[in-house]
Protein backbone atom coordinates (compact mmCIF):
# COMPACT_ATOMS: atom_id res chain seq x y z
CA UNK A 1 0.00 0.00 0.00
CA UNK A 2 1.45 3.33 -1.05
CA UNK A 3 0.82 6.35 1.17
CA UNK A 4 0.24 9.60 -0.73
CA UNK A 5 1.82 12.85 0.29
CA UNK A 6 -1.07 15.32 0.74
CA UNK A 7 0.95 18.29 -0.48
CA UNK A 8 1.87 16.67 -3.79
CA UNK A 9 -1.65 15.28 -4.11
CA UNK A 10 -3.05 18.81 -3.90
CA UNK A 11 -0.35 20.18 -6.23
CA UNK A 12 -0.98 17.56 -8.93
CA UNK A 13 -4.77 17.68 -8.78
CA UNK A 14 -6.90 19.16 -11.54
CA UNK A 15 -8.53 21.66 -9.19
CA UNK A 16 -8.41 25.39 -9.84
CA UNK A 17 -5.74 27.62 -8.33
CA UNK A 18 -8.15 29.07 -5.77
CA UNK A 19 -9.16 25.65 -4.47
CA UNK A 20 -5.52 24.62 -4.18
CA UNK A 21 -4.71 27.71 -2.11
CA UNK A 22 -7.72 27.06 0.12
CA UNK A 23 -6.63 23.44 0.59
CA UNK A 24 -3.09 24.55 1.51
CA UNK A 25 -4.56 27.02 4.00
CA UNK A 26 -6.60 24.32 5.68
CA UNK A 27 -3.53 22.09 5.77
CA UNK A 28 -1.56 24.92 7.41
CA UNK A 29 -4.17 25.30 10.17
CA UNK A 30 -4.10 21.55 10.77
CA UNK A 31 -0.30 21.37 10.92
CA UNK A 32 0.06 24.36 13.26
CA UNK A 33 -2.62 23.03 15.61
CA UNK A 34 -1.05 19.57 16.00
CA UNK A 35 1.67 20.55 18.53
CA UNK A 36 -0.88 22.30 20.75
CA UNK A 37 -3.29 19.37 20.56
CA UNK A 38 -0.48 16.93 21.39
CA UNK A 39 0.57 19.07 24.36
CA UNK A 40 -2.97 19.19 25.70
CA UNK A 41 -3.38 15.43 25.37
CA UNK A 42 0.05 14.26 26.55
CA UNK A 43 1.50 17.22 28.46
CA UNK A 44 1.18 18.13 32.11
CA UNK A 45 -2.20 19.21 33.36
CA UNK A 46 -0.88 22.45 34.88
CA UNK A 47 1.23 23.51 31.87
CA UNK A 48 0.96 26.78 30.00
CA UNK A 49 2.07 26.36 26.35
CA UNK A 50 2.30 30.00 25.34
CA UNK A 51 4.66 29.35 22.44
CA UNK A 52 2.45 26.63 21.00
CA UNK A 53 -0.56 28.90 21.27
CA UNK A 54 1.30 31.65 19.44
CA UNK A 55 2.36 29.16 16.76
CA UNK A 56 -1.25 28.14 16.23
CA UNK A 57 -2.47 31.74 16.25
CA UNK A 58 0.13 32.80 13.69
CA UNK A 59 -0.62 29.82 11.47
CA UNK A 60 -4.34 30.51 11.70
CA UNK A 61 -3.84 34.15 10.70
CA UNK A 62 -1.70 33.24 7.70
CA UNK A 63 -4.21 30.54 6.73
CA UNK A 64 -7.09 33.02 6.89
CA UNK A 65 -5.23 35.33 4.51
CA UNK A 66 -4.61 32.37 2.19
CA UNK A 67 -8.27 31.38 2.37
CA UNK A 68 -9.33 34.92 1.48
CA UNK A 69 -6.91 35.03 -1.46
CA UNK A 70 -8.11 31.62 -2.66
CA UNK A 71 -11.72 32.76 -2.40
CA UNK A 72 -10.97 35.90 -4.40
CA UNK A 73 -9.23 33.79 -7.05
CA UNK A 74 -12.26 31.49 -7.27
CA UNK A 75 -14.59 34.47 -7.70
CA UNK A 76 -12.25 36.03 -10.29
CA UNK A 77 -12.00 32.81 -12.29
CA UNK A 78 -15.75 32.21 -12.18
CA UNK A 79 -17.05 35.67 -13.05
CA UNK A 80 -14.35 37.61 -14.86
CA UNK A 81 -12.16 35.08 -16.64
CA UNK A 82 -13.56 33.34 -19.67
Amino acid sequence: MKIKNPITAIWRSDASRGLKIIAYSLLLVFVTSLPLIAYVIFGPSDGNPIGLGLLFAGGAMVAHVGFFIGLLMLIWDHYFRK
